[in-house]
């Protein structure tokens, strides 16, 4: 999108080309030729993705749905090196709601000792405020 708003034309990147970029583009600046794309010999990394999802209709160009609409919340299936890591919709290689908890404890603790690093002794939400306000 941003090299459309640049350019100031809806076609200076395509699909294809965002496509590519994040497979073959993406393996050839890493200096891979094992990745990027299915051939003998290459990783097996899969993203099966649910056509039937309401943001991948209508069904007429899939890729593009993909990529400019449902982006992840289309993904149902990941596999990683022919290893299954996410299994409709579900990380199942890490604890997420886990995960998710750690990092509401350590943000709190965190805004509780920026004081001590900004210059004029602001807390963090002084720094950075919600945008709405919070209920108590």
């Amino acid at each position: 999108m941003l090299s459309r708003i640049a350019a100031g034309r809806v076609d200076d990147a395509t699909s294809a080309d965002v496509f590519n970029a994040a497979t073959i583009g993406g393996a050839k600046a890493l200096g891979r030729d094992d990745i990027g794309r299915l051939a003998p010999g290459a990783k097996a990394d899969l993203v099966l993705v649910d056509l039937d999802h309401p943001l991948m209709k209508p069904g007429r160009d899939p890729l593009r749905n993909l990529i400019f609409t449902a982006a992840d919340r289309a993904v149902k299936h990941v596999y990683v090196d022919g290893i299954l890591r996410m299994q409709d919709g579900i990380v199942l290689s890490m604890d997420c709601d886990g995960a998710a908890d750690k990092l509401e404890t350590e943000q709190k603790a965190s805004e509780l000792s920026v004081a001590t690093l900004d210059a004029n002794n602001r807390d963090g939400l002084e720094i950075a405020p919600p945008v709405l306000p919070m209920a108590d």
